[in-house]
């Protein structure tokens, strides 16, 4: 299987989105229902009459059950895409054992495997970062000609 930018690009989103879902789970899990409050007016029956502020509170609308199905929901869809995440690393870890040249084979490894930034593979590698990103459109590009040449 050959490996594209867009192929690459849907594992890095895939990797972005699995963070997020994990976020808003860790809310739901960390924040209970919380009840509605707001501040009247009023005064205390005792004379003089002396304007007070009292806090009322209440249930919020959204109910124990609802929470629960948005943080099953939340699971699934994070397992869902942890699983085709895993699915897509190991399709790359194979695509890349076929590459021939060690360096690239390196900063590719790096860069969607180990998920270091490109100033860090440069530091790495003695590279400035964009080095490391021109030589990854460069391989990526290559791969995609070599692909549309063949069909």
């Amino acid at each position: 299987m050959n490996i594209t930018s867009e192929y690459l690009a849907q594992y890095t989103y895939l990797e972005s989105q699995i963070k997020r879902l994990r976020r808003k789970y860790e809310y739901y899990k960390k924040n209970p229902i919380k009840s509605e409050y707001g501040v009247v007016t009023g005064s205390m029956p005792n004379f003089p009459y002396a304007q007070c502020h009292f806090v009322v509170t209440g249930p919020n609308i959204k109910s124990d059950e609802e929470r629960q199905k948005i943080i099953s929901q939340l699971l699934i869809d994070i397992k869902g895409n942890e699983r085709l995440y895993e699915d897509m690393k190991l399709e790359i870890e194979l695509f890349l054992e076929g590459i021939a040249d060690l360096e690239m084979k390196t900063i590719m490894q790096m860069k969607y495997i180990d998920n270091m930034s490109m100033e860090k593979i440069g530091e790495e590698l003695n590279y400035d970062k964009s080095s490391i990103s021109r030589k990854i459109d460069k391989f990526l590009k290559s791969i995609e000609d070599a692909t549309h040449a063949t069909r």
